[in-house]
């Protein structure tokens, strides 16, 4: 590999590697190891010439001063001890100097010279600029049109040979290629890899197949996973150097700890491997933490990305130049949009964004005063939150700012600027909701259908797949469905640049999933199953739970009856059969004496096929959904409170969106477990706020489930005994 050239003809160093000079007391010996110049020419030349002084030592004539035409000679500058280096350059330094001859180190450069010399006009105004040459006008006429058909943007020298900024791992040798110590454990690298080989064949047909090694792990700050691996792959060691070296400081910055976290590292951990990756323990606590973990992943992996690209670029307009051919440089897919963020709302978009900007930490950002009066919170919605304070804290946190639930926005990354608002197709990054998705795609059956933007992602992620379940999930499974299709127009495409697994039609393969939930459902679960296939494998994490049953205050017995179903076909009509020919006539004769009473059901279906039911049978009671206006829904609480209504049928998704505190429930019917658990403990302590004058034996709770609930009466009852109530000889628990 030849040496790094310097700067311009005139040997002139970078700002980058004066910086060096400034803080380790020499260069860098990776950048000069091979340079035929002497080190100290080279160090007394880049003093000389930025202003800095002149170099006392061994010196060639007519180096050690210079006039400054101000009438004074500049003054000397002493070389610094060498103990000054920090250590691992003085160890890197040593296991060189004594290895030069065997195993010459080197860098690439793929910056131009006219790229270098407008770098060294900024450092220096009085230099002298270079004469430009055939050679890299043909260079630069190549890139040029490379850029112009894939919207590739020019790179910094800065920002491509960063790679020995940091120390070497201490279990690595020294001696190593920069190259293969710093990319070792570099998982993407690996798993883009446009490799045909058998071990990636045995992973096609192990995912294929869903022949998946599973096993438990315990983790101090996650807690319990299951692993998945495939091909007889195990666990792989971790990435001493996940993060690109320009992302590094930005993140400490935007990090509150500073570092990782221990739960971030565990949980980034896993992302880097590019696994699929399945969190259902999202919380107030820790939705920080995840959102920021993601965040730089996201962002880590196209900035990767986009270096790769611009590498190739430079060896394709060198190998122009020189007649030569650069062969096959295979590094992107049909469409430019590498990575798509899912969230529920515009106020999770703006903290998103926020972050990304943080990360990117560019000079401009574009259309980012639109992006705020679009995306942040304004008077009326700072009003709005303000009359909240009396509801929950998730509730204040899941709608405060701009809850608009249709969305969707591009945003392009440049070197030293981002662009919010780009056009889908000239976007890397797409950050959307699952309607504003569907808007833009079109219906099924429509003739204004457009997926292709969609055909070359690499990494989707899901926020809080929980609030997406009370939204519409179609939307998100309709998404999945129309991914990483190949596209039906090629939209300025370069062929020969497409990874073959792309042309092949396996991108789901190497696309990468990360679903993040407050709990897991069964939604959640099918999506883990059915539409994970990286062929790194993949991995669902999942808490422990004590049982919200714990956070009920209320002195009342909460009895707990299991359903008998057939089958999961038709758990719906067994549990509805149950609940008209058992429940409700024994609810009709308790309501002569007692009116009240809620009906609590968690699915809108199971809402609308008791309602028209009990309109039919003539009951007078009044339903509160999610689409109730806020004037019906307070007359129907007034008619309860008052004993006018015999019951009140309430759909999960109202107290998610409206939080309703109903007064006066003597009785409370749960017709199906919430997905939530904490509404299971809101709705009990509602019967202990509203009822001063009721004693507690005057109060019931009854809950109905099946076999097929397991995932919500774990979040219920606890994770210790749920087993008990699903397969216990009973069929009847108390809770009191």
């Amino acid at each position: 590999m030849p040496p790094a050239k310097k700067s311009g003809k005139s040997g002139k160093l970078s700002r980058k590697q004066l910086q060096q000079l400034k803080e380790y007391g020499e260069l860098d010996p990776l950048n000069s190891i091979n340079d035929d110049r002497d080190l100290d020419d080279l160090v007394s030349k880049a003093l000389g010439r930025s202003g800095y002084g002149s170099f006392t030592g061994k010196l060639r004539a007519g180096k050690n001063s210079r006039d400054t035409g101000k009438g004074h000679t500049r003054s000397s500058l002493a070389k610094p001890q060498r103990n000054s280096r920090p250590d691992a350059y003085s160890r890197l330094l040593k296991s060189l100097e004594t290895t030069t001859s065997s195993t010459p180190v080197s860098r690439k450069s793929v910056v131009s010279d006219e790229d270098e010399n407008m770098e060294e006009n900024d450092d220096e105004a009085t230099l002298d600029s270079a004469s430009g040459d055939s050679e890299n006008d043909d260079m630069q006429s190549a890139s040029d049109v490379d850029e112009k058909e894939y919207g590739v943007d020019e790179v910094d020298e800065d920002e491509l040979e960063s790679e020995v900024e940091e120390p070497i791992p201490e279990d690595l040798d020294a001696t190593s290629d920069v190259k293969e110590v710093f990319e070792a454990y570099d998982y993407m690298e690996g798993h883009y890899a446009d490799v045909d080989s058998e071990q990636m064949h045995k992973k096609l047909s192990a995912v294929t197949n869903k022949e998946y090694e599973q096993t438990v792990v315990e983790d101090a700050a996650l807690g319990s996973m299951v692993v998945c691996n495939v091909a007889g792959e195990g666990a792989k060691p971790a990435n001493p150097r996940p993060l690109k070296q320009k992302l590094v400081k930005p993140f400490h910055k935007l990090n509150k700890t500073g570092d990782f976290t221990d739960f971030q590292r565990g949980l980034f951990g896993w992302f880097d491997q590019y696994r699929d990756v399945v969190y259902a323990g999202r919380s107030l606590a820790n939705e920080d933490e995840i959102t920021t973990a993601y965040a730089l992943h996201a962002m880590n992996h196209v900035m990767k990305a986009k270096d790769h690209e611009h590498k190739n670029n430079s060896k394709l307009a060198k190998a122009h130049a020189s007649g030569s051919d650069a062969g096959e440089l295979r590094d992107r897919g049909f469409t430019r949009p590498r990575v798509l963020i899912v969230v529920p709302f515009r106020n999770c978009a703006y903290r998103l964004i926020e972050k990304l900007l943080k990360l990117v930490s560019a000079e401009q950002e574009m259309n980012s005063t639109r992006f705020a009066k679009e995306y942040g919170p304004d008077e009326e919605e700072e009003r709005k939150h303000n009359a909240n304070k009396r509801k929950p804290e998730d509730f204040q946190r899941t709608f405060a700012g701009n809850i608009d639930d249709s969305f969707r926005i591009g945003v392009q990354l440049h070197y030293k600027s981002v662009k919010l608002y780009a056009d889908f197709y000239r976007a890397d990054i797409i950050i959307a909701s699952p309607i504003g998705l569907r808007m833009t795609t079109g219906a099924e059956s429509g003739d204004r259908k457009d997926f292709d933007f969609l055909s070359s992602v690499e990494m989707v992620i899901v926020d809080q797949c929980d609030v997406l379940l009370m939204q519409n999930w179609d939307h998100v499974s309709h998404l999945f469905n129309h991914m990483n299709l190949t596209p039906k127009k090629d939209h300025g495409c370069d062929f020969s640049r497409v990874r073959s697994w792309f042309l092949d039609g396996m991108a789901q393969y190497r696309r990468q999933t990360i679903l993040i939930s407050e709990h897991m459902t069964p939604e959640v679960q099918a999506m883990f199953n059915n539409n994970c296939r990286s062929i790194e494998g993949k991995v669902r994490i999942k808490p422990t739970y004590t049982g919200a049953v714990d956070n009920v205050v209320t002195q009342v017995s909460q009895i707990f009856k299991r359903v008998s179903v057939r089958r999961l076909a038709s758990a719906n009509d067994d549990r509805f059969s149950n609940f008209v020919e058992q429940t409700l006539p024994d609810l009709e004769k308790s309501m002569m004496n007692n009116k009240h009473t809620v009906i609590f059901a968690s699915s809108y279906f199971d809402f609308v096929r008791i309602r028209n039911h009990c309109k039919d049978k003539g009951y007078i009671f009044a339903a509160i959904s999610e689409y109730s206006t806020k004037s019906e829904a307070m007359r129907a609480r007034m008619k309860f409170f008052d004993g006018e209504l015999q019951f009140i049928l309430y759909s999960e998704r109202a107290h998610f969106y409206h939080r309703y505190p109903i007064k006066g429930i003597h009785h409370l019917v749960f017709y199906s477990l919430p997905d939530h658990p904490h509404y299971y403990s809101e709705m009990v302590n509602l019967m202990l706020t509203s009822n001063d004058t009721v004693s507690a034996d005057q109060l019931s709770c009854t809950v109905f489930y099946s076999k097929f609930d397991q995932l919500k009466l774990e979040r219920i009852v606890g994770s210790r005994l749920v087993a008990q109530l699903l397969s216990g000889e009973r069929s009847q628990f108390t809770f009191a």
